[in-house]
């Protein structure tokens, strides 16, 4: 039995004593009393006696009411106490029953924690399997890089190594009266920045007899406050009289003109409110000034004595390359044309840039479309290298088998300049066009360009 049944119990047995006790006393009050004599009669001492017991009855009584008194106080303090235990067992069952309730509710969150965790858990183990997945495929290709890079250097290691790939030589010397240099290369290393250059006459013209119609050239853009490189390649048109006299003066004209406007262009280019309106402007007018140089090629040579843009028309591609160490090194590429800027990046080759987005915008040509120059803003990254194209180059590095074996030999390294223009003449069948490049790697950091091998 519990506290409470006993303490009830004992409550219960008290109340029966006290109304049986009480019982008793009324009974005892009731009695009828005998009546004094009317007379003084002498006082025996058998009425003492009885006298003396009358008053320890009385006495008794007394004593008894008393006592009744204290255990009805008591019974009503008891009562009390138990009703008060009463209350509190209720506030108990409450306070239980409530529990309950919240224990119900925090086990149905905890399930539902659980099924949580559980799907977690699924989640993390498929992105380790695809994070395992993705580094065996890196693993994968970086030891395809490797075998390709050793392969490369098994066969074009310098002049220390075996003998490069023999590149394709011509069988007879061009003609004609704007004959220039079968082939031209230059280049630098320019701490973190290594560029080189190279412009190689094509298949076709070779066959024929022609001379090259392309031109490249590199130039420290020394006018603009920050420094910056200028690589440019410009294409000549296949059958055009002057077309070589023509890109190698868009080349010259291109580099007077950036020096021209060059405080214009660096404020416009890496200052803090450069604007995209105001670089466009101040592109236009430079290429307005390179259409007015080459036409002085052919002044007089074009109806009613005016220049014949047919004669001289190129297409050009053009890059600002900001020097300097850094994580993400900042470009401007620009031109007219089908020229391409393409960017090496883990050992594949992609298109970045062309300044003409349609068809139509690629068949413009310098003098007569300088308006229609189109640029973009561009960054590199550590170890990219960006390549500026004439358009069978751009064809060339993008074909699936030729633009492997070129990133093979230009991924991460600085090739001699003999070397770099061996592989651009390397022989392999193309379009027959000029082959022109302008090779520009990307070190972030001048210590990484000096560690790179050649």
């Amino acid at each position: 039995m519990t506290t409470t049944t006993w303490l009830i119990v004992l409550l219960v047995l008290s109340v029966v004593a006290n109304v049986a006790l009480t019982a008793q006393l009324t009974a005892r009050r009731r009695r009828p009393q005998p009546l004094p004599p009317a007379t003084v009669v002498t006082e025996s001492p058998h009425t003492l006696r009885e006298l003396e017991s009358t008053r320890q009855e009385l006495e008794q009584a007394r004593r008894a009411a008393d006592h009744a008194a204290g255990l009805i106080q008591g019974r009503d303090l008891e009562l009390g106490r138990v009703r008060g235990l009463l209350e509190q067992t209720r506030a108990q069952a409450a306070d239980a029953a409530a529990a309950a309730e919240e224990t119900l509710a925090l086990g149905k969150e905890r399930e539902e924690l659980l099924a949580r965790l559980r799907e977690l858990e699924e989640e993390l183990r498929r992105r380790s399997r695809e994070r395992d997945d993705a580094q065996t495929q890196a693993l994968a290709r970086i030891h395809e890089l490797e075998r390709r890079l050793a392969d490369a250097d098994a066969r074009v290691d310098g002049p220390l190594g075996p003998e490069p790939v023999s590149p394709a030589i011509p069988r007879q010397l061009p003609v004609g009266r704007d004959t220039t240099t079968d082939s031209s290369v230059d280049g630098a290393d320019l701490g973190p920045v290594v560029v080189r250059a190279a412009s190689a006459r094509g298949d076709r013209a070779r066959h024929d007899g022609e001379h090259r119609r392309d031109a490249v050239l590199l130039r420290f853009a020394e006018e603009i406050p920050s420094p910056t490189l200028l690589s440019v390649v410009a294409a000549g048109a296949p059958r055009g009289r002057w077309s070589q006299s023509g890109a190698d003066r868009a080349c010259r004209s291109l580099a007077t003109q950036v020096g021209r406007y060059g405080e214009g262009l660096g404020r416009e280019l890496y200052g803090p409110e450069g604007d995209d309106g105001a670089l466009g402007a101040l592109l236009r007018t430079a290429l307005q000034g390179v259409a007015h140089s080459m036409r002085l090629v052919t002044r007089g040579e074009g109806p009613d004595g005016e220049a014949d843009d047919a004669a001289i028309e190129v297409s050009l591609t053009a890059l600002l390359t900001r020097l300097g160490d850094g994580r993400e090194r900042e470009h401007l590429a620009f031109g007219v044309g089908d020229g391409a800027l393409l960017r090496l990046r883990d050992g594949e080759w992609s298109v970045v840039f062309t300044p003409g987005e349609s068809a139509l915008d690629r068949a413009l040509r310098l003098p007569a479309h300088a308006a229609r120059v189109g640029w973009a803003r561009l960054a590199t990254l550590p170890g990219d290298v960006l390549a500026v194209c004439s358009p069978p180059m751009a064809e060339l590095l993008l074909r699936e088998d030729a633009g492997p074996w070129f990133a093979a030999r230009w991924a991460g390294r600085q090739p001699y300049l003999t070397s770099f223009l061996s592989e651009v003449n390397v022989p392999v069948r193309s379009t027959g066009g000029d082959r022109s490049v302008v090779c520009l790697w990307d070190f972030g950091d001048a210590r990484d360009a000096r560690s790179a091998v050649h």
